[in-house]
C-alpha cells in the first residue's frame, strides 16, 4: 500500500511538473528558448476622404422687415386698411392709433381698450392680455 502511494505521488509530481514553465526541466532535455518576435505596426489605412470636412457657408437669410402687408397667421382686419408691423406683432391700422390682431381692435387711452370693430364699443382690457409688442408702447 505505501508503495502504491510513492507511485501515485511520484507519478502526480512529473505531471505537475509538466505544467509548470520551463524552468523544471528535466536533466537532458535542454531546450533553447525561443526569441519573442517583434511588434510591427499596425499598418494605417489612407483615407478615402478629407478627413475634416469643411462647413458650407450658410445662405444668408435676410433680416425680417419691420412692416409688410400681410402676416402668413395672422388675417387682415376686415373693415380697414393696415399693413403688419413685425417688431409689434400686430397689424397698425393706416391713419389711426388703432392695432389690430385676431379679431380684436386695439387702442390706449389711458389704458388699454378692445373692441371688435373699428369703431367700437370699446372695453378696459388688461395688459396681460394684450398683445406682447404693444404692452410697451405706453
Amino acid at each position: 500500500m505505501q508503495r502504491a502511494a510513492g507511485r501515485l505521488l511520484l507519478l502526480g509530481s512529473l505531471l505537475l511538473s509538466g505544467c509548470a514553465s520551463d524552468i523544471y526541466q528535466l536533466p537532458g532535455s535542454r531546450q533553447t528558448p525561443q526569441p519573442w518576435p517583434e511588434p510591427r505596426p499596425a499598418p494605417t489605412p489612407e483615407p478615402s476622404r478629407p478627413v475634416i470636412t469643411p462647413v458650407p457657408p450658410r445662405p444668408e437669410v435676410p433680416s425680417q422687415p419691420q412692416s409688410t402687408g400681410t402676416h402668413p397667421r395672422y388675417a387682415p382686419p376686415p373693415h380697414v386698411e393696415a399693413r403688419w408691423d413685425a417688431r409689434l406683432g400686430v397689424y397698425v391700422v393706416s391713419g389711426r392709433e388703432l392695432y389690430y390682431r385676431e379679431r380684436l381692435y386695439y387702442r390706449w387711452e389711458d389704458g388699454w381698450l378692445c373692441s371688435a370693430q373699428p369703431d367700437g364699443p370699446w372695453e378696459s382690457v388688461a395688459e396681460v392680455s394684450v398683445p406682447m409688442g404693444l404692452r410697451g408702447l405706453h
